[in-house]
């Protein structure tokens, strides 16, 4: 598995509210090991909820919770219709939406309209928006899972981090790495510039060369 750091460069980054009903209807940590829909998604993350989930119907907007870039737009089995967008090292997950109102590598702002929510997923049950921060330069996934805290600045956030070049499952380009952190390939330069590399976007990496990963 890839080994990442985080790098030096603090930039406060501000979390808001994905919706404007602020209600949670599950908290981030909530036990959900006896739950008979919800159980066998868990348990990578310890039955525990790996995020917190909004109580709204069927066709609310939302919104970005602070500026960044797509770095994800698909159906997952559980999740449903997911987003994700990454500032630095942390990424926001908006999943069970209805309906998609952004692209991959799109950069957006705070209060941008991402989507619609909806119910779309296996492990959705009712209607409900479930919103997660991961701090992309850890590993496991378990490990990246932190509490929101709304309305405020983001301790966890760094601009920029080290990623550790690890091809023991999949061989590693530029190419590949900027789909996985800018949404698609054609951003595949900005990793190159950020570490004054000669090559170009389909070359194999060598495994353990650190690699800044710039932000957006």
């Amino acid at each position: 598995m890839a080994v990442l750091q985080i790098a030096d460069k603090i930039i406060l980054m501000k979390v808001e509210y994905p919706v404007k009903d602020k209600t949670i209807s599950q908290p981030f940590g909530n036990d959900n090991t006896n739950h008979p829909l919800r159980g066998d998604y868990y348990t990578i993350f310890d039955n525990k909820h790996p995020g917190v989930d909004f109580p709204v119907a069927v066709g609310t907007e939302v919104y970005a919770s602070f500026p960044g870039i797509v770095v994800r737009k698909e159906n997952h089995p559980g999740m449903g219709n997911v987003v994700s967008v990454r500032n630095g090292n942390i990424v926001a997950l908006y999943a069970h939406l209805s309906k998609f109102s952004v692209g991959l590598g799109e950069v957006v702002e705070t209060g941008q309209l991402l989507g619609i929510s909806g119910e779309s997923g296996d492990a959705c049950g009712i209607p409900h928006l479930h919103f997660e921060l991961r701090d992309i330069s850890k590993n496991p996934l378990k490990n990246m899972i932190f509490e929101p805290v709304f309305e405020q600045e983001c301790t966890q956030h760094r601009d920029s981090f080290t990623y550790s070049v690890n091809n023991t499952n999949t061989q590693k380009t530029l190419g590949n790495l900027a789909k996985l952190y800018f949404g698609d390939e054609t951003n595949w330069e900005k990793i190159k510039e950020a570490n004054s590399l000669n090559i170009g976007k389909d070359d194999l990496l060598e495994s353990e060369i650190e690699l800044t990963i710039p932000n957006y």
